[in-house]
């Protein structure tokens, strides 16, 4: 696993990505446990539009999290 300081790098400057991703909407706070779950339902909803299949994982991420997310 990274060091903090190489996650907040990542976390602030991705690699590659769309800021359409889910990890834009979460805070670096909640991080890894909505991240890991938000991409693992992108994979489960197993859709042929990734941009609806994102759309929607942040939609579950959203609800599991909402103590946890800023409101929109």
């Amino acid at each position: 696993m990274a060091d903090r300081v190489t996650f907040d790098e990542v976390w602030e400057n991705p690699v590659s990505g769309s800021s359409r991703i889910a990890r834009h909407y979460i805070p670096a706070a909640v991080s890894l446990e909505a991240v890991a779950y938000c991409e693992k339902m992108v994979a489960q909803l197993d859709l042929n539009d990734l941009q609806q299949a994102h759309d929607l994982a942040i939609q579950a991420t959203r609800i599991k999290f909402a103590k946890d997310l800023p409101a929109r």
